[in-house]
């Protein structure tokens, strides 16, 4: 068993994962430079994570590699690791909020608030924005490679480039004439969509409000839908392989499909919190969300356990996570304040 470290982003501050005894977190100072998030003397680490400063929300995580590692949040937040989580420099380049963060090598995107994309050529040095010629919020990111990349967001919005952002242009899609007549009879224009996920460079699958699902079978340019309804929204989607994938939303609503996507069945993992993210390596997933909730399996899904932590009331949300998959594999969470490192990966 190789350990596995799970980055879980709460909506807390990221300051470091040290308390003085009387304080929850540790404030930091807005900087326009780096600034290297330290443990004081007097402090005491918390195991396994960061706690920030209570204001602070991470919406988004990004490992390059086990030791190369981004978050961003609200309030224009970046946070580097250059050392596999031990240490973080802080950033800030805007005051709007930073909902993902996505990597190729040195190339990165950023995306937010009213149709903000981000983008950096040098692993983060410098940002220029990119123009996406749309004012809706935009929630993920996903790239295929350098050039290939996608967007999802609000009203329905799906983005994708094909020259590394250069140009975005809105991959058409009516809803009016494809949503379910009891969709449109309450009002129901069109959907906000949470979260994009790839099983190769065909097969792309989006997931949002209505419990809606999306599927392309030939690399995002088109999409229809394969599931919507008058049902609580599903903010994340995750395949273990060609056959078997997860959506997870609000309130522990689940679905599960064992034929590629053709079905869809409710399951019950979680039977009250929203589930924010869920994602796989191999047969190891993990699913993340409110009230600190973190679910893991290491058998491809068939079962689901939640993972032991060291967390206190009042819990954080976390609202996503990444997978490292390396010898010292880790799962990254983060969410309201903290940035969570823990978990166990099965070698295979």
């Amino acid at each position: 068993m190789g350990k596995i470290w799970f980055f879980f982003l709460a909506g807390l501050c990221l300051a470091p994962i040290c308390l003085f005894a009387e304080q929850h977190g540790l404030p930091l100072v807005r900087m326009d430079t780096p600034s290297a998030v330290e443990c004081p003397s007097g402090m005491r680490k918390i195991h396994q994570g960061f706690l920030l400063n209570p204001r602070d929300k991470l919406f988004g995580i990004h490992f390059i590699d086990n030791r190369n590692g981004w978050i961003v949040g609200a309030d224009g937040l970046i946070l580097m690791t250059a050392d596999g989580g031990k240490s973080w420099n802080r950033y800030t380049i805007s005051e709007e909020i930073f909902n993902d963060i996505f990597f190729i090598g040195e190339k990165g995107w950023i995306v937010g608030e009213s149709g903000l994309i981000m983008h950096t050529d040098d692993g983060g040095k410098h940002w220029l924005r990119q123009p996406s010629n749309v004012a809706m919020s935009l929630m993920r990111v996903f790239f295929l490679d350098r050039s290939k990349g996608f967007i999802v967001g609000a009203d329905g919005t799906i983005l994708r480039t094909v020259d590394g952002g250069s140009s975005w242009k809105t991959v058409d899609f009516d809803w009016i004439s494809r949503l379910p007549m009891d969709l449109l009879d309450a009002g129901i224009l069109s959907i906000n969509l949470y979260d994009i996920f790839f099983n190769n460079e065909t097969s792309g699958w989006i997931v949002g409000d209505s419990g809606t699902i999306l599927h392309s079978e030939d690399g995002g340019k088109q999409w229809r839908i394969v599931h919507i309804g008058l049902l609580p929204p599903l903010f994340s989607i995750s395949f273990v392989n060609a056959k078997e994938g997860w959506a997870v939303g609000q309130n522990g609503f689940s679905v599960k499909t064992e034929d590629g996507g053709k079905i869809w069945k409710k399951v019950v993992i979680e039977k009250e919190n929203s589930l924010f993210k869920i994602r796989f390596c191999n047969n190891y997933g993990v699913i993340v969300g409110d009230h600190g909730t973190i679910i893991e399996t290491s058998d491809g899904g068939k079962t689901w356990d939640k993972a032991a932590t060291d967390l206190h009331p009042p819990y954080p949300w976390f609202v996503d996570a990444w997978i490292i998959p390396s010898d010292s594999a880790a799962v990254w969470s983060v969410g309201r304040a903290i940035i969570l490192k823990t978990g166990i990966i099965p070698k295979e």
